[in-house]
């Protein structure tokens, strides 16, 4: 088997993608260099469309146009739909309303990182079906960072995973969008692919690890990599919808779940929640999960695969 490694920035993060295929070496290698290239125009695709940080894409014509119905594509539309229905199933921790907080505090398209005016959360609304087409009004501005790379993944899965299983010409793969991942099937050596979990509190640390075949997406949430200060105020990413600060009651969230989308927005969810909230809710959902307190306390549920090197 051969292993071929690729990586590009798209969304803010590298992504690498592994791709274990079989035959010749030579034949090989020009088959993954061309699914790698698919994969990779969907993420500049989703990233072109829908990034925060871009001033005339699908995205920045709708926060554009706020208090008015804007037509937008069904993808769209189904992303924001989506993000309401996890604003409505956690109670307002998930808010793709969020960017006026993040602008506020500098965490902007030029990573400023100081602060600003104020920002606010609102509702959205949504209207329309295939056949009339589809509708938006906003309130506020909104983002799809808590969801963002989760769906490119999803994306690059789509045009991987009618090539990979056994006598096809990919035997598996990893993606890894700098803490959401997805793998399928095995490594060049038949083995199950290895997955960290990283030290919630010390980055070069990992607290344990899984083995696994897949299909399964997986993701961390932590403010561990992207916190500043704003004067005498500690931030990081992991906004509090509800109190319009930091969320606070949570060292780490890692979920697994059958799509990266899932993974993604759910861990962005359970950590703004908190340890307690989080816990309650996550045997209601369709994902595993591990929880790790503001004091270190871990609580993983039923079905989350992988072992800790300590359990505290």
């Amino acid at each position: 088997m051969n292993r071929f490694t690729f990586e590009e920035r798209h969304l803010g993060t590298p992504i690498v993608l592994q791709l274990v295929v079989g035959g010749e070496e030579i034949e090989a290698a020009q088959r993954a260099q061309q699914l790698a290239g698919l994969c990779f125009e969907e993420c500049a695709r989703i990233e072109s469309a829908y990034s925060r940080f871009l001033e005339d894409n699908a995205l920045a014509r709708l926060n554009a146009s706020l208090e008015e119905w804007l037509a937008v594509e069904e993808e769209f539309y189904r992303l924001l739909e989506f993000g309401e229905h996890l604003r409505e199933r956690t109670s307002g921790a998930f808010d793709l309303s969020v960017k006026g907080i993040l602008d506020s505090w500098g965490y902007d398209k030029n990573y400023s990182f100081s602060a600003g005016e104020s920002g606010a959360t609102g509702r959205m609304e949504l209207r329309g079906s295939l056949e009339e087409g589809f509708e938006v009004r906003l309130a506020v501005p909104v983002e799809l960072g808590g969801l963002g790379k989760g769906y490119a993944i999803d994306r690059m899965v789509n045009a991987l995973i009618g090539e990979c299983g056994e006598g096809r010409a990919v035997r598996g793969f990893c993606i890894n969008a700098g803490g959401d991942l997805f793998v399928q099937g095995s490594d060049e050596n038949g083995e199950p692919w290895r997955v960290l979990f990283e030290h919630p509190t010390d980055t070069s640390l990992a607290m344990g690890e899984v083995r696994l075949y897949g299909p399964l997406a997986l993701a961390a949430s932590s403010p561990s990599r992207r916190s500043w200060k704003n004067g005498e105020k500690t931030r990081h990413h992991l906004v509090d919808p509800r109190t319009g600060e930091p969320a606070a009651h949570m060292l780490a969230v890692y979920t697994q779940a059958p799509a990266a989308l899932l993974a993604d927005a759910y861990s962005t969810a359970l950590f703004v929640l908190g340890f307690d909230e989080a816990r309650a809710l996550v045997p209601q959902l369709p994902l595993e999960a591990m929880l790790v307190g503001p004091k270190g306390q871990i609580w993983r549920s039923e079905g989350f695969k992988g072992e800790l090197y300590t359990e505290s």
